[in-house]
């Protein structure tokens, strides 16, 4: 039992670790792609210290190398759409990873879906389009296109862990780490480097990157999936609430509505998969 709680206190350690994204990315006033490559450099320390120290020993092959390219496009494309559309549309776009995962394994292992995948893809692609036209009305659809291919990696990153033969936190550091190469040359043409600018970027790949990954990582290992994934959702929810109370970046009456579709269909459709 003891076990099981301090796991379900891991995880959401770190998931309130990562709800800090969404005000350090808006606060930070770099390019999205600088911002990336920034706070991964800290947190490819972070993990990589972590793997270090508790002897998890960096796993290198094809699935892995898939893995890593999957969680860069994620990491950029969540930072950049956290630039261009609301953090409520960012977070709740991308959120949709699990409904991807059952469109994919349909198309590309010809699983079929059960009526209930069939029902809870409807009700939040439903969410989704309240979601996205509320962006629409406002210019941010690019940024909700980038937050729903954020959404395919991220379902992409889950599926290949699947695999005997990936590794998740060998995927997670060779993407981090990736991503440092890919920001560094949008990085040297920044011109704010004052000490609150280069504090953020640090505190967003140690604490949210890094410790995030980490703590959840070692969290979902210790408690039992149901409660794991209902623990996680807290991330979603608490991502634009800490927006819009140190950024000012409130959410209209259409982008509830959708955030409550999709979210919480999903979060019942976790509850169901993990009884079953």
């Amino acid at each position: 039992m003891e076990r099981k709680n301090s796991g379900a206190i891991l995880v959401l350690l770190g998931a309130i670790a990562f709800s800090l994204g969404g005000v350090f990315v808006k606060l930070i006033p770099w390019n999205p792609v600088s911002i990336n490559g920034g706070r991964c450099l800290f947190s490819s320390l972070v993990i990589g210290a972590y793997m270090y120290f508790s002897g998890h020993k960096l796993k290198i092959n094809r699935t892995v190398l898939l893995g890593a390219a999957c969680v860069a496009g994620m990491l950029i494309c969540y930072v950049a759409s956290m630039k261009l559309t609301t953090a409520a549309n960012a977070i709740v776009l991308e959120y949709t990873a699990p409904i991807f995962i059952i469109i994919f394994e349909a198309l590309i292992f010809k699983k079929k879906p059960s009526k209930l995948d069939i029902i809870i893809c409807l009700i939040v692609l439903g969410g989704i389009g309240i979601v996205v036209s509320e962006g629409l009305g406002k210019g941010h659809l690019l940024g909700d296109m980038l937050a729903l291919l954020s959404g395919v990696f991220y379902a992409f990153t889950i599926m290949l862990n699947d695999f005997e033969s990936g590794d998740s936190l060998s995927s997670v550091l060779l993407g981090h780490m990736s991503t440092v190469f890919i920001g560094l040359p949008f990085i040297l043409q920044e011109t704010d480097f004052s000490a609150n600018t280069l504090l953020l970027v640090a505190a967003l790949g140690i604490f949210q990157a890094g410790a995030g990954y980490t703590l959840l990582t070692v969290g979902l290992k210790k408690c039992e999936p149901l409660t794991g994934s209902l623990v996680a959702s807290i991330e979603p929810v608490l991502n634009p609430i800490l927006v819009a109370l140190f950024y000012g970046e409130y959410m209209s009456g259409k982008t509830i509505i959708g955030a409550i579709i999709v979210i919480g269909t999903i979060i019942i459709y976790n509850i169901i998969s993990s009884r079953n």
